[in-house]
Order: structure tokens, then C-alpha cells, then sequence
């Protein structure tokens, strides 16, 4: 079913699922948090441009790792500088 808003499909089993007219042709990004290697994209769309956001995902998810590898290496850097400072003895609670 459509309307001026959305798209309704129905499958043969389970809940009617409405797919926002705005949100075709749109990479959306369902990584909630980096944990055990997995990020995810998904995007819904016609099957004539499966292929263009095929490419729109792989971009995003590229852009995504970029990213993380930018703020891994000033972490490391951080980590990098302390280490070669001046020794600083750990704070142990007295128990």
C-alpha cells in the first residue's frame, strides 16, 4: 500500500513494515556502539539503484572506519607521549 508519506509492505508472515518516503535512497547507520569488529548500514530502495547504495553503504561504512582509525591514533599518541614522560608512581589505596 502507498500513501503520500510511506510505503506499507506486508509479508506473508509477521508485522506490516512502513518504509518513510524521506528515508528511501538513504544510508542509515545501525552500528549503536563499536564492539567485536561489527558496524552496519542499511537502506531501502528501489531495485534499479541497489547497486548505487551498495556503493553508498561501502562509503559510509568506509568514512565510519576512517574515523575510528583517526581517533585510535591520537589515543595512541596520548599513550605514546605519557609513556616516554616522566615517571609517575600509581596511586594505591591504603587498605
Amino acid at each position: 500500500m502507498e500513501t503520500n508519506r510511506y510505503y506499507e509492505i506486508k509479508p506473508e508472515n509477521g508485522p506490516v513494515k512502513r518504509i518513510y518516503k524521506e528515508k528511501l535512497n538513504t544510508v542509515v547507520d545501525e552500528t549503536k556502539f563499536y564492539t567485536n569488529g561489527i558496524m552496519m548500514c542499511s537502506a531501502f530502495c528501489i531495485e534499479e539503484q541497489v547497486g548505487e547504495m551498495h556503493i553508498k553503504i561501502l562509503q559510509s561504512l568506509q568514512s565510519k572506519v576512517n574515523t575510528y582509525m583517526n581517533e585510535l591514533q591520537l589515543n595512541q599518541r596520548a599513550i605514546e607521549h605519557l609513556s616516554s614522560g616522566p615517571s609517575v608512581k600509581p596511586y594505591l589505596p591504603e587498605g
